[in-house]
């Protein structure tokens, strides 16, 4: 390859990257005048925001909470990290679930997209996988401090 030849790569190259910069901004401006557009803030994000009133989504009797600031949709008390089910959604950020609103979550499930679905059902396996194991953790600590005493 000769080094005009180089040259007119690396300008096409350059060419290329320009244009699909280019048309990734004009997608974002065109995406945030359609949401101001329809009376959204592209500014607050949550997943399935589409369907919230003020911020309420109400789906076959379950109430669920979109948080702007973190980009969630919360079902229950998520005050309390340590009682939260977090799944990452496939369109972007989170669901929060209190592990007491399991039930719930499965009367609201056909709200969600089929990848979103999964995404949930992997994660309730995970963290009832992750609960099993340390209450095992626990027992095994019991028992063996009831040996140290005895």
């Amino acid at each position: 390859m000769t080094v005009s030849a180089i040259e007119a790569e690396r300008k096409m190259a350059g060419e290329y990257v320009k244009n699909n910069r280019q048309q990734e901004a004009g997608a974002a401006a065109f995406k945030d005048m359609l949401l101001t557009t329809m009376g959204k803030n592209p500014k607050q994000k949550a997943p399935y925001s589409h369907l919230a009133k003020d911020g309420i989504i109400e789906y076959n009797g379950v109430t669920f909470v979109c948080d702007y600031e973190h980009n969630a949709l919360c079902l229950g008390d998520v005050s309390n990290p340590k009682d939260v089910i977090y799944v990452a959604l496939s369109g972007g950020g989170t669901l929060q679930v209190n592990r007491d609103n399991l039930d719930d979550l499965a009367k609201a499930i056909g709200m969600f997209s089929p990848e979103d679905v999964n995404l949930i059902l992997r994660a309730i396996s995970k963290d009832t996988q992750c609960q099993r194991k340390l209450m095992e953790i626990d027992e095994e600590r019991n028992k063996i401090g009831e040996a140290a005493e005895a």
